[in-house]
């Protein structure tokens, strides 16, 4: 059941509702004053929200619940008309805190809220029976804003998890990349050797000259290959790819040799 404004004001006057004013009174909720805006880890007294933006805010107002209470946050009328929309837990019987609640920009213009306005109304419900375990959580008896406080212990794991994977698939998408860079090099050089030897023996040329040109465009082609496996295509650091740079430079080399002696 909704409490109305005479069980609001025995809320106050039994300290349930906090540093509250009589006059905030609704016929069934209570008009929030805005104290801070929140964000970044910084409080400010006001804040320009652009389309798309978001911004937590602590409300001057505190509640200290008993185990048969519930309070309800809500946007007022005027801010969703305005273009705001609001999140806030369902506040348990048992918790004690400064009413929170995080207010997003879902206009198409700036909206410039300051803490001369309220935004939220607060509510109150009975529940049938006292709870058996009253709310102890991580935000239990949260004065001050904390952001995400230790909850994001909670998540810390997934988080890791999260991130870990995200790393393992730039990795995959890293080695694809340079697995198919190099399969391109493979058909270039496959191409390559095919129309050298096309042509060398269509004119007629020497053996050693069909030696020297298959050597230099291998050697060539795997330097190429080392190149951009492992200096363009690589973000690991790691290299791996010696061995065919190795095999490209001394085919190069024989093939200068070969031409200096033949």
């Amino acid at each position: 059941m909704i409490l109305s404004d005479g069980s609001i004001k025995r809320l106050i006057d039994e300290g349930v509702l906090a540093d509250a004013e009589y006059g905030a009174i609704g016929p069934v909720s209570y008009d929030l004053r805005t104290a801070s805006f929140n964000r970044d880890g910084s409080s400010m007294d006001e804040v320009s929200l652009m389309p798309g933006d978001s911004v937590f805010v602590s409300s001057v107002e505190s509640i200290h619940l008993p185990n048969d209470i519930a309070a309800r946050v809500m946007l007022r009328n005027s801010r969703i008309r305005q273009g705001l929309t609001l999140d806030a837990p369902l506040y348990f019987p048992g918790h004690e805190t400064t009413i929170f609640f995080r207010v997003t920009n879902v206009s198409a213009s700036e909206i410039h809220l300051d803490t001369k306005k309220g935004i939220a109304q607060v509510s109150f419900e009975t529940v049938d029976h006292s709870v058996d375990m009253p709310y102890s959580g991580t935000f239990n008896k949260e004065f001050d804003f904390r952001n995400l406080a230790d909850y994001t212990d909670v998540y810390s794991s997934e988080l890791r998890e999260i991130e870990d994977k995200k790393d393992e698939i730039k990795g995959l998408e890293t080695r694809i990349y340079g697995n198919v860079m190099a399969l391109l090099a493979v058909i270039a050089a496959v191409f390559t050797l095919v129309n050298v030897n096309a042509g060398i023996v269509s004119g007629g040329v020497d053996a050693s000259d069909v030696v020297v040109s298959n050597l230099m465009v291998v050697g060539g082609f795997s330097i190429l290959s080392f190149i951009i496996k492992d200096v363009i295509a690589n973000k690991s650091g790691e290299v791996r790819g010696i061995p065919i740079l190795v095999v490209g430079i001394a085919l190069i080399i024989a093939a200068v040799a070969f031409a200096a002696i033949f």
